[in-house]
C-alpha cells in the first residue's frame, strides 16, 4: 500500500469513528426529570423571582421596576429554558428519571408510570418541548427588547405550557378534571 492509499484509509477510518461517536452521543436519551430539576426549575424560579417583584397594580410587569440586570436575568434564564425545550424537542429517546433519581414521595406518581406515559407518546413530548422552547425564545427576545407587556404575558403563559405537559405525562388522570374546570 502506498503512502497516499494509507493516508486515505486512515482518514476513512477516522471519519467512520467520528461518525459512530456522533451517532452514539445523539442516541443518549434525555433524562426528563434531571432536565426539569437541573435546568428548567432554576431558570423558571429566577424568572418568577424577577417577575413577581416587578408587578404593577394590574398584575402586569412594570418596566419601571426592571433595571438592566433584571431584564438580563429574565433573558438569560429564558435562553436556558429554550435550550432545555430544544433538547427535549430534538431527543432521540427519553428516560423519565435515572434509577438514582427515581424516588418519589408517598402519593406521588412513580417514575415508572411517567415513563409509560412518555413511551406512549414520545412525539407529543417532543412537540411540547418545541412549544416550550418557542415560548422561552420569545420571552428572551421580549426581555432583551425590554417589552414589559409581552414579557409579562409570556411569563404568565409559561405556566400553561408547563401545566399542559405535566397533565399529559405526569398527571393524565387529572387532565379531564382541569379541562372541566376551565370550561366552567
Amino acid at each position: 500500500m502506498n503512502k497516499v492509499s494509507s493516508a486515505i484509509a486512515i482518514a476513512a477510518i477516522a471519519v467512520a469513528a467520528l461518525s459512530a461517536c456522533k451517532k452514539e452521543a445523539a442516541a443518549a436519551p434525555v433524562d426528563v426529570r434531571a432536565t426539569m430539576q437541573d435546568q428548567v426549575n432554576p431558570a423558571m424560579t429566577a424568572i418568577w423571582d424577577v417577575g413577581n417583584n416587578a408587578l404593577d397594580d394590574n398584575g402586569g410587569l412594570d418596566a419601571a421596576l426592571l433595571d438592566d440586570a433584571k431584564w438580563a436575568t429574565v433573558a438569560d434564564n429564558a435562553d436556558k429554558l429554550a435550550a432545555a425545550g430544544t433538547a427535549i424537542a430534538e431527543a432521540g429517546s427519553f428516560v423519565a428519571a435515572a434509577a438514582a433519581n427515581s424516588t418519589v414521595a408517598e402519593g406521588e406518581i412513580t417514575m415508572a408510570a411517567v415513563q409509560q406515559h412518555i413511551d406512549a407518546n414520545p412525539d407529543g413530548l417532543k412537540q411540547m418541548g418545541a412549544a416550550f422552547a418557542d415560548t422561552a425564545t420569545r420571552l428572551a427576545a421580549a426581555a432583551r427588547a425590554k417589552d414589559a407587556r409581552t414579557a409579562g404575558d409570556l411569563i404568565s403563559g409559561m405556566d400553561q405550557v408547563c401545566e399542559s405537559c405535566h397533565l399529559e405525562f405526569w398527571y393524565p388522570e387529572q387532565k379531564e378534571l382541569v379541562e372541566q374546570a376551565e370550561a366552567e
